[in-house]
């Protein structure tokens, strides 16, 4: 009757313990994931408002960073150098992301959205991106950026 308990106990503890531990992992995962939406959508945030700010574009920036853009690819230095260039272009463009989408796979995060400017004047101009992002020794680096210019569909 003894030796009966042990198989017992075995299967019990597959039974319950097993997939409560699945549980707590996939409860984890779930938290890891929106804390890393979190941080890229800050990561954007800061992007999105700091495009004059070469020192801050440095740590956004993987060393590898290519932005693709109509005129062509442009790499991290590229990009620094065009912040310098805005510093002392006169500022006062208002920025807001609409429709931002984050998603997360693993050490990879993906961001699309469109940038909304309105120019002094009133004019608006609407962008829309994708950037790349690779979680490299702890930190969020953008590797890859991709944009164009938002053509409304003719029949709407």
């Amino acid at each position: 009757m003894k030796r009966l308990h042990l198989p017992l106990l075995m299967i019990l503890l597959v039974i319950f313990v097993v997939p409560s531990l699945g549980l707590s992992v996939s409860g984890q995962n779930r938290k890891t994931g929106e804390c890393d939406r979190r941080a890229l959508q800050d990561l954007e945030e800061r992007w999105l408002h700091s495009e004059d700010n070469p020192e801050a574009i440095n740590k956004i920036l993987a060393d590898d960073f290519v932005h693709v853009l109509p005129s062509g690819f442009i790499d991290k230095k590229d990009q620094i150098a065009h912040a310098k260039q805005m510093q002392s272009a006169p500022a006062a463009l208002n920025k807001h992301f609409e429709d931002l989408r984050i998603r997360v796979y693993g050490d990879v995060g993906i961001a699309n959205g469109m940038v909304v400017t309105t120019a002094p004047d009133g004019t608006i101009k609407r962008t829309l991106f994708t950037d790349v992002f690779v979680r490299r020794n702890g930190l969020w680096k953008a590797v890859n950026a991709q944009e164009l210019l938002f053509q409304p569909h003719p029949n709407s």
